[in-house]
């Protein structure tokens, strides 16, 4: 064979893998999935979860001061939010839908939509969860008078109470300076430095410091008026935040009454709250 032979062939065999290449690649561009809702995660900064009797669930997305965004609590509490829960609840906005039926063509009592069982609104776009389908599990959903079947993760924490949406730290700032609880006072002298009515070293003080301003609780709930065993005040620069002490067998909770809002925690946070010396 000559050379020019063989500079054909080569020629022949680089369109050929050529072609397979553009072929596959043809077959790989498959379009993106149709998505529940077309919006963007970005472009949400309102929540609504609608109640009965004007109690509904407002969550909206604020910034700070450095530009730092996060979302709040407006109603029926006025508190930041379970970042991590929102979070769940976004992604219901994102679900690829595999095939959807128009509502002209269904009666919606059939799917448990007349009435729903429960409803979300991001920005001005709601979502209406229906009963879930015998066949497997997966719930119906009503969005732009479509109704599709999807996993059902997200209708939980819809129907929830309102507190299961609220963020489970006590405080969420820093800056600290006082504490005034029915056995400890922690305050600072005119020259900064920390004092106590008890005999706790600086290294102690600031255990304490840092053990409220990184407390979580394992859950929130609605405040329940109970015994009061005592109040703890929180004195920053510019608020003060107190708790009421209403049990602490076999756990802990701090209540906040004015909100309507109460913290369990683990019994053992009780002593490192309190800066009272483990046993």
């Amino acid at each position: 064979m000559g050379i020019n032979s063989r500079v054909l062939v080569n020629l022949f065999l680089l369109l050929l893998l050529l072609a397979v290449y553009l072929i596959f690649s043809a077959e790989d561009e498959t379009p993106p999935a149709e998505r529940l809702t077309q919006l963007q995660l970005d472009e949400i900064n309102l929540i609504r979860i609608p109640r009965g009797n004007n109690h509904d669930i407002v969550i909206k997305k604020t910034s700070d001061d450095s530009g730092n965004q996060s979302w709040q609590m407006q109603q029926p509490y006025s508190i930041k939010a379970h970042q991590f829960r929102v979070n769940t609840l976004l992604k219901l906005s994102q679900l690829p839908v595999e095939q959807s039926w128009p509502v002209d063509e269904l009666d919606l009592a059939d799917y448990g939509l007349e009435p729903p069982r429960a409803r979300i609104q991001f920005n001005q776009q709601q979502i209406a969860f229906g009963k879930t389908s015998p066949l497997n599990n997966k719930r119906y959903l009503l969005h732009d008078n479509k109704i599709s079947l999807h996993a059902d993760e997200t209708y939980p924490l819809v129907s929830a109470q309102p507190s299961s949406l609220v963020d489970l730290h006590l405080l969420n700032r820093t800056g600290i300076i006082s504490l005034s609880g029915p056995q400890l006072q922690l305050y600072q002298t005119d020259a900064g430095r920390w004092q106590s009515n008890k005999k706790l070293a600086a290294d102690q003080i600031q255990t304490v410091l840092q053990h409220w301003e990184n407390a979580q609780a394992f859950a929130v709930h609605t405040y329940m008026p109970r015994k009061q065993l005592g109040k703890i005040t929180i004195q920053f620069a510019q608020q003060a935040v107190e708790f009421e002490i209403t049990d602490d067998d076999p756990w802990l909770i701090l209540a906040r009454p004015e909100l309507g809002i109460e913290y369990h925690l683990d019994a053992a946070l009780k002593n490192r709250l309190l800066g009272i010396p483990d046993a």
